[in-house]
């Protein structure tokens, strides 16, 4: 296992506690989040969270509004124009289904991943001119794209430019909704692309003194956009993660009712983890292993057998790119043991892994080796590799990237994940400067390359409890910049070892047993590490007595329930 640090925030019980109706625990994980008074508690906590802002607040809203709202008077040609990805595919959504409801000449285009890659590129704009459009809306894509915005202007065309990654030195010639632009007054930062989609619609809303109700048929969209692509769920994200999380779980979107229902989430309350995890890599993988243009569809459709045939699609698609992604990570894996195991920065090539799954493979990487990670594979043109990236918590990839720019064809993205494009002969100039960048990172902070779990509580056996659990409950969704918290349970002394601590199909997993000495109450806790028999047993030696960093949780099992503790990491007890 990679090194871990536990910074263990947990003062004793030192904090002074701000209202009676929040659990103690809580209001510590609350405090610790920088949440410290009693009314932005309740907000945070609340079912029902308030916290969005006008739309109006966001630089040049009040202009994108009139410049739409003039080319939907006009009966004029409207395009979308989105990334691949789901953040790129809900926006698109988000602005046909809203858009719609006021104009007939509406039309979207996504590149293909493979041969055109990410954002504008001159040729399509060049298709779209053809076709009649007028003005090009960008969603989730642009802030970089001089050139092509540019030539769509040359070509008689108005374009708007909304997004949500970084901006360059230089910025398009055109209006742009980002709030990331350096003299932007909008409060919230770190909408997804999807979010600035419906900011703007909620602008066109008002504008139009449309109904609200345009605007909640669009919140379960913006849910999935806003989970899948890893923005902070805090503040305006919180609130409409929130709100879409149940306009979800009560869905009426009859593709993604569809969707729920063959992955067998019917019966359930949908979760971060849900869309995360089960629902994202679905629209993903459409864009990813052919055309997501599928997506799309499957989010605005009412026929029931276009929709039966666009989730069967999605789900092969899925499928199909499981199995690329698992070749390519072990490959990848390889190749790191075999020559770069010492390097700070790591980049890989996968050697013609398709590009569809390197970003995952990045992460995956990352995460493995706890390093900031670069995946490349051959482009669509000969001499070319299409990379991406990942971070570690501390290090700023676009930024490190940015320092290595004159090598790039192209490259984009944000603090944790970027994608570029790069000659194949300056991939190894790319290492090395990289790796010369992360040495002097690790010399001022190093810090930054350890993985550090922030423990936000030591709980005694007994307050592992149901009513704990549900207090809990109200902090969620987890998510990037809302973790979920973990918690300290210490000198567990196992009496389950050696023998009985791995189990699963292939012993892979840990399951410990046993009593903390440090307290009085001696109730049994059982404990389960996924993926950790073989370090509990190999390198830890089968401890008597040990710590462990986790997340209580209830098992249920044919009508039987039982407190479980779900490891995070563990180690030796006065470690």
């Amino acid at each position: 296992m990679i090194e871990t640090y536990w910074d263990i925030l947990d003062d004793n019980g030192d904090f002074p506690m701000m209202g009676k109706d929040i659990h103690p625990i809580v209001q510590k994980i609350l405090i610790h989040k920088g949440i410290t008074d009693v009314e932005a508690m309740k907000e945070f906590l609340s079912p029902k969270p308030q916290r969005t802002y006008d739309p109006f607040l966001m630089k040049n809203m009040r202009e994108v509004v009139d410049v739409i709202v003039a080319h939907i008077q006009q009966g004029k040609s409207i395009w979308i124009y989105g990334d691949y990805d789901v953040d790129g595919v809900a926006s698109i959504a988000v602005l046909m289904d809203f858009l719609k409801r006021f104009t007939s000449n509406l039309h979207y285009y996504i590149p293909l991943r493979a041969e055109e890659g990410y954002g504008l590129n001159c040729e399509a704009i060049e298709d779209i001119k053809k076709q009649g459009a007028d003005l090009i809306i960008t969603v989730d894509c642009g802030s970089t794209s001089v050139k092509e915005v540019q030539l769509a202007r040359d070509l008689g065309m108005e374009i708007i430019v909304t997004d949500h990654h970084n901006l360059s030195d230089t910025v398009p010639n055109c209006l742009i909704l980002n709030p990331k632009q350096g003299d932007c007054n909008y409060p919230f930062k770190l909408l997804c692309g999807c979010g600035i989609a419906f900011k703007l619609a909620q602008g066109i809303q008002k504008t139009l003194d449309a109904p609200k109700s345009y605007l909640n048929d669009l919140l379960d969209v913006v849910a999935l956009a806003t989970v899948a692509d890893v923005v902070p769920l805090i503040d305006e994200n919180r609130t409409l993660l929130k709100y879409g999380l149940k306009k979800m779980t009560n869905c009426t979107r009859p593709g993604l009712k569809g969707l729920i229902e063959v992955l067998d989430l019917a019966e359930k309350d949908i979760t971060t983890t849900h869309i995360g995890f089960i629902l994202g890599p679905h629209f993903n993988a459409s864009g990813r292993i052919d055309d997501a243009r599928a997506g799309v569809e499957l989010l605005l459709e009412t026929d029931g057998k276009k929709i039966e045939a666009l989730i069967r699609h999605l789900v092969t698609c899925n499928h199909e790119r499981k199995t690329i992604q698992d070749k390519g990570l072990e490959l990848c894996k390889i190749r790191v043991e075999k020559n770069y195991l010492e390097d700070l920065f790591l980049v890989v090539d996968s050697e013609g892994t398709h590009e569809g799954v390197i970003g995952i493979i990045a992460g995956k990487i990352r995460d493995f080796y706890y390093k900031p990670t670069l995946i490349v594979t051959e482009g669509h043109e000969e001499g070319i590799m299409k990379g991406s990236g990942r971070s570690i918590d501390g290090m700023d990839i676009y930024e490190e990237l940015k320092k290595c720019s004159d090598l790039f064809i192209k490259f984009g993205g944000h603090k944790n994940a970027c994608g570029f494009s790069i000659e194949r002969d300056k991939l190894e100039t790319l290492r090395r400067r990289l790796n010369e960048q992360a040495k002097r990172i690790k010399e001022e902070s190093p810090e930054v390359f350890v993985k550090t779990i922030k423990v936000y509580a030591e709980l005694k056996p007994s307050e592992l409890t149901e009513k704990l659990l549900m207090e809990l409950e109200r902090i969620e969704p987890y998510g990037m910049g809302n973790e979920k918290p973990q918690f300290l349970l210490s000198h567990l002394k196992v009496d389950n070892a050696p023998q009985g601590v791995a189990m699963g199909k292939n012993q892979e997993h840990l399951k410990l047993k046993g009593i903390s000495s440090k307290w009085k109450d001696k109730i049994p806790v059982q404990a389960i590490g996924f993926g950790m028999a073989d370090f509990y047993i190999k390198e830890l030696k089968c401890p008597e007595e040990v710590d462990v960093v986790g997340f209580p949780r209830i098992n249920e099992w044919n009508g039987y329930k039982n407190m479980q503790f779900m490891i995070s990491d563990v180690k030796k007890s006065n470690q």
